[in-house]
């Protein structure tokens, strides 16, 4: 039960990082819903005994998960930047 749960959750954060694609026109605001979602989902997955090996994986895929999104941020900006579009439309609802 645990794993359909988790697949659905999977599928509607693709779903709703389209939809913030296309309704906020920003990258970083869909990037982050669709990974706030992968992470739900993959939490979902360690709801009951789980190994210490499976809680490390999940640590593991939080750092990425900061890290991915911090460099992206940045690289988004500095391509607006350079683009001439203002550096505050990349990422103006992810509030950073």
């Amino acid at each position: 039960m645990r794993m359909l749960v988790s697949a659905v959750i999977t599928g509607l954060g693709v779903l709703a990082a389209a939809v913030a694609l296309l309704s906020t026109g920003s990258r970083t605001t869909a990037l982050g819903v669709l990974l706030d979602m992968l992470l739900a989902a993959g939490l979902l997955r360690l709801t009951g005994g789980q190994s210490w090996m499976e809680i490390a994986v999940l640590v593991a895929i939080v750092a990425l998960r900061l890290l991915v999104r911090g460099t992206l941020i940045a690289d988004f900006r500095r391509r607006s930047g350079d683009a001439g579009r203002p550096a505050e439309r990349v990422g103006r609802a992810s509030g950073g």
